[in-house]
């Protein structure tokens, strides 16, 4: 069997986002001939857990730990509080203090808080690869340090290929705005992603728009695997709420919110009062403080809503299978033309009605359509009518107790067919 290392800072227990991706590869991986070796910290600095992952984890897999220092303590000396941990991934902070610390995150820390793990993971794993026959090297990020060590070892050990995974941009990543960055540290960025694109034997990223960015800011060549959805995780008997559910779980913030939806949900809770008596809004993850206090500036809409405290990812999904609808909201961006985000996938698993919102025409938008999975609106259009009567039709199948039949051609988005194709490009480049 040959042996890939994967160089990845989210690995179970954590609940981030970017565990779920690497979690199903390793998990099929061995299937196609590849025993995953995965390289992660044994001290990352994040509060979001979910223990029930590591029941998923490969037997095959093996784990190798080592300390991370990450400076987030000194925002607590710096700012005289301790900066929330969960939040760190999707929000920037408001106010004056606000400003200070994402500016020092920005230009302190490039390309984020996880580069002093750079310089001691290549002598470990210098070390390792001498002493351990290793067939190929992944590293996946959001975080772009896990790049920069792959890209160290690919200047020392040339003949080990390579392959880089962006789960999202990179310098061309919308969050990077609200960092503040000076234009000398911008370059500093820039060249960073432009050695690790050209020095990798493959890039790959999660939709075919983020590859053809990623091929024009110099890689070699860039190839899309999407995420994707387990079909383990379907087969649980669930029993809906009687109740019509909108619901959504994951990151909310300036960047994704559906102010007309909003608006559109107020106007029907105003107008029918069956509707009012049966909605519920439900929503989980890292929700900004600013989309809950609009929210509660609505006067029928803020009843409606459920905040949840973290779910594991097996809670997510009986959520999903619970719902009657599921709320989909992309970066309101150029590049978020590119984002198709794990629960997409998920969600047509489900087999529930898809409200989403986003960029015109992306990636995530054709899928729906193709699919014929439900309705994509964007948000700055004034669409509240269109969204009204997309709302009322889901409501109508809830209240016939009507489901919707099982979507033809997804299968080619299971976590099986995902890493068929991932061991594949590795084959060919070993």
């Amino acid at each position: 069997m040959k042996r890939v290392l994967i160089i990845a800072y989210y690995w179970p227990p954590s609940g981030g986002s970017g565990v779920q991706r690497w979690l199903n590869f390793t998990k099929y991986l061995p299937e196609k001939g590849w025993k995953p070796i995965v390289y992660t910290p044994e001290n990352p600095d994040f509060e979001i857990q979910d223990d029930s992952l590591l029941q998923e984890v490969n037997p095959e897999v093996e784990v190798i730990k080592r300390p991370i220092w990450e400076p987030y303590k000194l925002h607590q000396l710096v700012f005289g509080k301790k900066q929330k941990k969960g939040n760190k991934a999707g929000l920037v902070e408001s106010g004056k203090s606000g400003y200070w610390s994402n500016w020092i995150r920005g230009n302190l820390f490039v390309p984020d808080p996880k580069i002093f793990w750079r310089k001691p993971s290549v002598r470990f794993l210098s070390d390792y690869l001498k002493r351990n026959k290793i067939d190929a090297i992944i590293s996946t990020g959001t975080p772009h340090s896990m790049h920069l060590i792959a890209l160290s070892l690919k200047r020392k050990f040339p003949q080990i290929p390579w392959v880089a995974d962006f789960r999202d941009p990179w310098t061309e990543l919308d969050m990077l705005k609200s960092y503040h960055i000076h234009p000398l540290r911008m370059k500093k960025y820039r060249s960073y992603e432009k050695s690790v694109l050209k020095m990798a034997d493959l890039c790959i990223t999660t939709s075919k728009v983020w590859a053809n960015d990623f091929e024009r800011l110099g890689a070699r060549k860039c190839i899309a695997i999407t995420n994707g959805y387990d079909e383990r995780d379907f087969e649980q008997e669930v029993k809906p709420y009687t109740q019509f559910v909108i619901s959504h779980f994951g990151l909310l913030n300036h960047l994704r919110n559906p102010s007309s939806l909003w608006n559109a949900l107020e106007a029907l809770c105003a107008e029918n009062q069956t509707f009012r008596e049966k909605f519920e809004l439900h929503l989980g993850g890292t929700i900004s403080s600013e989309n809950l206090a609009e929210l509660k500036n609505f006067t029928h809409l803020k009843k409606a809503v459920k905040v949840f405290p973290y779910l594991s990812h097996k809670e997510v999904v009986k959520e999903y299978l619970k719902s009657s609808v599921l709320l989909l909201l992309l970066f309101n961006s150029e590049s978020g033309k590119g984002n198709i985000p794990g629960k997409l996938f998920e969600y047509l698993a489900a087999r529930r009605p898809i409200l989403a919102f986003g960029p015109d025409k992306g990636d995530s938008a054709q899928i729906i359509e193709d699919k014929q999975a439900g309705s994509f609106f964007l948000y700055e259009k004034e669409n509240v009518t269109e969204i009204k009567k997309a709302v009322w039709e889901a409501f109508q199948l809830h209240q016939n107790g009507e489901v919707l039949p099982a979507r033809n051609g997804i299968s080619m988005f299971s976590r099986r067919a995902t890493t068929a194709a991932l061991a594949e490009h590795l084959n060919s480049l070993t």
